[in-house]
This record gives structure tokens, sequence and C-alpha cells, in this order.
């Protein structure tokens, strides 16, 4: 992936993505752009769905969204969102959808960048399971958002027990590497994994705060000061737990 932490080459941040879409590296713009878009996009396209567009409307106008981010004044907007790309985004998703109506959206389209592809079919499945009950357009955004860094996180670590040759190991062990510290039965892991209690005990204590080290990671990626990870992490915290 693009925007691979390990990866020497290529920025670490998210924020520094968007200031790359902004360069004049065409190629570099472009691998940036695909690696927001590739992880932001759906709370979008719900928010954009929730709010009552079609399914095409919604992809045309999340594609204009993240195309939007090679314009001069969008990353001026940063510090009036306090600095979080998950606020900067919504409140451009605001902004696409009081401004621009079909035959604008017809104009602006193929403005010097290719397209990303989405997958409409794909989002709708996703978005006809979310909460019918949530009419806010905003609370969905944060819920898909939410969820979305959990689902960083736990491919994350899939991929890491693929590499060594231990998936079912994980998808024993996944459903306890939540939120909180409840106990999990570590008897019956023990003999699922073929090891002990106190090994398995031992064993998910470490996962978790991995877990949570890299969730913390994926959130300093969303934000420019490092002293909003906290706060960032809480209200997390506070939309899963208002999901539940």
């Amino acid at each position: 992936m693009p925007d691979d932490p390990h990866d020497a080459s290529f920025p670490s941040t998210h924020w520094t993505l968007v200031q790359i879409v902004q360069g004049e590296d065409r190629k570099s713009a472009a691998a940036a752009l695909e690696a927001i878009c590739g992880r932001y996009w759906y709370p979008v396209y719900a928010y954009l769905r929730r709010s009552g567009r079609s399914p095409h409307d919604a992809e045309d106008l999340t594609q204009m969204l993240f195309q939007k981010l090679v314009s001069d004044d969008a990353i001026r907007q940063v510090r009036q969102e306090r600095g979080r790309l998950r606020s900067f985004l919504i409140a451009l998703a605001g902004r696409v959808i009081s401004r621009q109506n079909r035959h604008e959206r017809a104009e602006k389209r193929g403005g010097g960048m290719t397209l990303i592809s989405l997958d409409e079919e794909a989002a709708e499945a996703r978005y006809t399971h979310e909460p019918a009950d949530l009419l806010d357009p905003e609370r969905l955004y944060d819920r898909a958002w939410a969820l979305q860094m959990l689902e960083s996180v736990r491919q994350s670590f899939r991929a890491s027990f693929i590499k060594n040759k231990r998936l079912s190991d994980y998808e024993i062990i996944e459903p306890y590497l939540g939120w909180e510290d409840a106990p999990a039965p570590f008897a019956e892991l023990g003999q699922r994994l073929g090891s002990n209690e106190n090994a398995v005990r031992v064993l998910v204590h470490r996962l978790r705060k991995k877990f949570r080290e890299r969730l913390e990671s994926e959130i300093a990626k969303t934000v420019v000061d490092p002293q909003d990870i906290q706060e960032e992490l809480h209200w997390l915290r506070a939309i899963l737990c208002a999901g539940s």
C-alpha cells in the first residue's frame, strides 16, 4: 500500500498525503489521493446517502470531494476544523452538497486528475447494513469513521497472522481484542489454541495492548497535533459504546 507506515520512502501521516495531493508531482499526487480515498471514502459516502443523495449522486459527490483536495483553498480549512481529518472531510462534504448541482458536477469532472473508481455496488451493500434508526447523517458518518478505524487495525493484525501462517489462531482470538478488558474464556481459548490457560491469558493481554497501540497510531495519522490523539481516542470509544 502506498501509505504503508513501514515504507520510509512514503509519508507516514495522512495530512502529509493531503499536502502531496496539492503538489506538482502528478504521479505522487495521484498515489496520495488514492491512499486517502481508499481509506476514508465510505464514511463520506454513507453521510451523503443518509443526507438524501441517490447511490449514483453520492458516488459522484464523493469523488468530487476528494478531488477538491487538490484545490488551493482546501488545505487552508485544516485549522478551522481543529486540524482533524475527520472534521475536515465532513465539513468539506457539507460545502460540496451546498455548492454543487448536477450540471456543475458534470463540468468539473475530468479536471486533469483521473477519477478514483468507487465500487458503488459494494458501497450500497455495506450501506444497507447501517442502522435504520440512525437518521442523523453526521452521527452515521461518525459511526462509519470509528468502525473504519477499528477495521484498519484489525486488517493489520490479520495480515501479520497470515504472514506467520496463524490465521486460524487470529480468528479465534480476534473477538477478544475489543475495547474493554472484559475477561475472556481463557481455559476454552487454551483448548482451541492447543495451549494452556495462563499462556493464553498472557497472549490476549499482549495483543490487546498492541491493538490499542496500533489504534493510537492510526488516529495519529488523522490529526495535526499529537496532543489530540487521546481526545480522539476518547471520542472513538464514546461513539462505539453508543452504537453497541
